[in-house]
């Protein structure tokens, strides 16, 4: 047993320094806006799901978005690119996976299997489909990461596979009802068991 703790502990104490090195002050705190780094270190995914994330309505907007199950928990990743740097974007789960629209309004409303009202990730009531939002960087690209226990990819009411991602125009307010006023959709993606 002192082994493991041992082999751990550097585990965790690399990761550490990996992320100050790259330019983090501290590693980024579970269930916020990160993903803890236990869970991204010392554990394989029981599953994931790779989205390509495309434009809607020739916005530019593209890239990827990748969901992989720890247990009870999924961790949210998306690299996309094409925004306006210094703008915050919402970032929602929808209940249809049909992003073939032109105006990406064939994907429904969020994806909200409890019935809740729309809210804040992680703060009091609010749809298993919303995500905190995005923050684009200074040449309009965007690595986001998140875990949650408020979706799954292995099943369950709460499965989004075969539903669909979206990247809204504007920042999600996390209180107008039912979307967060966030706007119309810049780019869609399919989710699918990979």
């Amino acid at each position: 047993m002192p082994v493991l703790r041992s082999a751990a502990a550097l585990v965790v104490a690399a990761a550490s320094a990996a992320l100050l090195a790259g330019g983090c002050s501290s590693p980024p705190a579970l269930g916020e806006s990160g993903v803890g780094v236990l869970t991204d270190v010392l554990t394989d995914p029981t599953a994931t799901a790779v989205v390509r994330v495309a434009p809607v309505a020739g916005s530019g907007v593209e890239g990827r978005v990748t969901f992989a199950q720890f247990g009870s928990v999924v961790v949210v990743r998306a690299q996309l690119f094409g925004l306006t740097p210094g703008r915050a974007y919402g970032l929602h789960v929808h209940e249809r996976g049909d992003c073939r629209s032109a105006d990406g309004t064939a994907a429904g409303g969020h994806f909200n299997p409890a019935g809740a009202p729309h809210g804040r990730p992680g703060r009091g009531a609010h749809h298993a489909g919303d995500l905190p939002n995005l923050h684009a960087e200074g040449e309009g690209a965007v690595n986001y990461a998140y875990e949650t226990s408020a979706i799954s990819i292995t099943g369950g009411p709460t499965s989004v596979i075969g539903r669909s991602i979206i990247v809204s125009r504007d920042a999600d307010d996390h209180r107008t009802q039912p979307d967060g006023n966030s706007g119309p959709p810049l780019a869609c993606g399919f989710i699918r068991l990979s």
